[in-house]
């Protein structure tokens, strides 16, 4: 289902918004707020991420490699 805004767009973007087939925006600005949102939540994930990692103790490569090894080791 589909919802009806209204939204202030400043002189510039109206600029780019303009040139737009009047038909074509409301999907034009749909795919562009999508594509934010996906980037927004791969930062915000990224952000935690980094935050979990300062918590976490270190880790050598070895330890990982080993960890690894002993993993397909058992068939995973």
């Amino acid at each position: 289902m589909s919802k009806r805004i209204n939204i202030m767009i400043d002189d510039d973007t109206w600029g780019v918004l303009g040139r737009i087939p009047a038909g074509e925006r409301s999907r034009a600005i749909n795919e562009a707020l999508r594509d934010w949102a996906a980037r927004r939540r791969r930062k915000d994930a990224a952000r935690e991420m980094d935050a979990l990692r300062t918590q976490l103790p270190k880790v050598s490569a070895d330890e990982v490699a080993r960890w690894v090894r002993e993993d397909r080791e058992q068939g995973h």
